[in-house]
Formats: C-alpha cells, sequence, structure tokens
C-alpha cells in the first residue's frame, strides 16, 4: 500500500491552513497613540515624560496622525488647527481645564501644558499620600 494519498492529505490541509490564514486575517486594530506619540518623551524631563505622552497621546485622538508633527513650542492654536474637524484652541482649553483643573490660553505651549499638569498630578499624589499615611 502506498504511503502517497497520505502525504497529499496532509500536504493538502498544511497549504489550507495556511492559505485560510491570510485570507481571514482578523480586523486591524486602531491606532496605538501611546506608541505614536512616544518621541515626545525625548523632550521632556524623567517626571514629565509620563504626562507628556499621555497628554499627547490624548491630543492624537483628535488631531490624528498630524500629532507627529508636535514639539513642545507648539501652542494650543497651533494644535487645534491640525484637526480636520472644527476645533478651536479654546475647546482644548475647556478639556483642560475639566479634566486637569489646569488653566491655559491659546498661546500655552505644550511644553507648558505638560508641566501644569505634572504639577497638579504631584499635588493630587502627594494629597494621597497624606490621606493614606493619617489614616494608618
Amino acid at each position: 500500500m502506498s504511503m502517497a494519498p497520505i502525504y497529499l492529505l496532509i500536504g493538502a490541509v498544511l497549504l489550507l491552513m495556511t492559505l485560510g490564514r491570510m485570507v481571514f486575517r482578523s480586523a486591524p486594530k486602531g491606532i496605538d497613540w501611546a506608541l505614536e506619540v512616544a518621541f515626545i518623551r525625548l523632550d521632556f524631563p524623567p517626571a514629565q515624560r509620563l504626562v507628556a505622552q499621555q497628554l499627547a497621546a490624548g491630543l492624537a485622538e483628535i488631531v490624528g496622525l498630524k500629532i507627529k508633527q508636535l514639539r513642545p513650542e507648539h501652542t494650543l492654536s497651533q494644535i487645534a488647527e491640525w484637526a480636520d474637524n472644527d476645533i478651536y484652541a479654546k475647546d482644548l482649553i475647556t478639556l483642560f481645564v475639566v479634566a486637569f483643573s489646569v488653566r491655559c490660553d491659546p498661546n500655552t505651549t505644550f511644553r507648558d501644558l505638560v508641566e501644569k499638569v505634572a504639577v497638579k498630578k504631584a499635588e493630587h499624589h502627594g494629597a494621597l499620600v497624606a490621606l493614606s499615611d493619617s489614616g494608618a
């Protein structure tokens, strides 16, 4: 009895499995904005890098891939202009006031924004540590 039909069957199964994976790929995932904006970390001191990356990732959700041109000296007005839909610097300012309780204006640079948010986060973290120490 010849083994050729078994080898052909195994070969056909392997071929179908390989082609099936190529034809029926899963849908592409969304863009990983944190990865796309990781470059911005290099422009900030270590204590502000995570905040800079988080803020840039949030802005990327609004302006899309144009976020790749972001530099610390860009103002909120300039960043708002990158959005494809009508968004204004005042909308970004409102967002930052609500989300982080920081005051800014259309001429606030991304660096200034990162510094303000980093200070607020440090204050918030310090308050939480103080609360946990007093309750212990």
